[in-house]
């Protein structure tokens, strides 16, 4: 395959670039980071026709490499700042093209002007470094692993390009018997087209999967989590416990403890809409501080909350209840008059050898809400003691 083909496929692909990320923009996704991969995806595009140009007509130095080769900087500059964004950093549009600028200009450099074994030398080191910086930022501002796993693919498309890149580095520099023209040798010309043909594929189909990936977990994210309180919902718990539950484990017990608020609708009716919601926050942070942050809180419905855990035995239990209880009642809302105050309903149930499913403990469970065999109520004089001993949460 002639180097004319090879830059032609170029050309073809950075239009499929171009494409694929405007359609994704429009067909709903709407993320800014989009829209810099696409006026990347455009750079290429220009660059690239403007070298399919030169094998027509001479073309002049300001347009071709001068002009190209700044494009071509300002493209690989412009998937970082759509990363950038994407991960909610400042994208820095301003200085990438004051770096595109400079690049324009270094061609007029003595030395460079005459030839372009110089040229080379300096603009792979600059490809490599956006590569490596690409690489940096990902790994700089991705937290979880399981999150890591999609930006693998641009990963790997950026170090394959940084390889590649070295190695015609080093044969520029080193390899003094290494014929250059204007287009370059011919070995070098087609593993740079065929690695920039690589690059750009991988990256059009990894910046797609990076996208999709975030719109699925945005979804995850509104079906999994409520929005008011930011705990767990129905569905989660559904999926937790029914990996938790063990029928046949006498060590690993499983337990769930019911949080009802009680009164609600007479709070909606009363005060409206914001004071129910402040209401049901209130009480939401005060069973995730007493629960601990390694045991899991879910939001069952409107007005209950739910502590699923492996660790707790009936003391534990108790105790967790009695401080739930007290630390609501201790603790006031600005929001509601003096003479309202939050009250709680709470049942718990363990395991047992009898249970066939987790359904049937948290069933036992909902059946103390109407039974309660704990009562807990706390002296006004005690309420700067017991304060300070529930702020600590549940100790085993």
């Amino acid at each position: 395959m002639d180097a004319f083909i090879l830059h032609l496929i170029i050309v073809i692909v950075s239009a499929v670039m171009v494409i694929t990320f405007s359609i994704f923009y429009v067909i709903g996704h709407k993320q800014r980071c989009l829209l810099d991969w696409t006026i990347a995806g455009g750079l290429f595009l220009v660059s690239s026709t403007i070298g399919l140009l030169s094998y027509y007509v001479t073309l002049p130095y300001w347009l071709g490499p001068a002009a190209a080769n700044g494009l071509y900087v300002l493209a690989h500059l412009g998937l970082l700042v759509g990363l950038r964004r994407h991960f909610q950093l400042a994208p820095q549009w301003i200085p990438v093209i004051y770096i595109a600028v400079l690049v324009f200009f270094i061609h007029y450099i003595p030395g460079l002007l005459e030839t372009l074994t110089h040229r080379l030398l300096y603009i792979y080191p600059l490809l490599m470094l956006i590569s490596i910086s690409t690489v940096i930022t990902v790994l700089r501002n991705t937290k979880q692993q399981t999150l890591l796993l999609t930006y693998y693919p641009l990963m790997l498309a950026e170090l394959i390009f940084f390889g590649q890149q070295l190695v015609r580095f080093v044969f520029v520099a080193f390899d003094q018997t290494f014929p250059l023209t204007e287009l370059g040798s011919q070995l070098l010309l087609e593993s740079g087209t065929l690695a920039v043909i690589v690059f750009l594929t991988l990256m059009t189909l990894a910046c797609c999967l990076i996208v999709s990936r975030q719109q699925q977990a945005h979804l995850h994210q509104a079906t999994q989590v409520d929005k008011l309180t930011g705990l767990l919902t129905k569905p989660s718990l559904v999926l937790q416990a029914s990996q938790c539950f063990n029928p046949d484990s006498q060590q690993q017990k499983l337990s769930f403890l019911l949080v009802e608020v009680a009164d609600i609708e007479r709070v909606n009716q009363d005060f409206g809409s914001n004071v129910t919601d402040d209401v049901i926050k209130h009480v939401a942070d005060i069973v995730q501080h007493i629960a601990n942050v390694q045991h899991e809180v879910f939001r069952l419905n409107e007005r209950k909350f739910v502590v699923l855990s492996t660790h707790f035995d009936l003391a534990q239990l108790q105790g967790l209840t009695q401080r739930i209880h007290l630390k609501v009642a201790c603790c006031r809302l600005n929001t509601l008059p003096k003479e309202i105050s939050v009250a709680v309903n709470i049942g718990f149930a363990l395991q047992t050898k009898d249970d066939h499913s987790w359904q049937t403990i948290l069933q036992r469970a909902g059946a103390e809400l109407k039974n309660p065999t704990l009562q807990v109520k706390p002296q006004q004089q005690q309420g700067s003691k017991l304060h300070n001993i529930m702020s600590f949460g549940l100790h085993s």
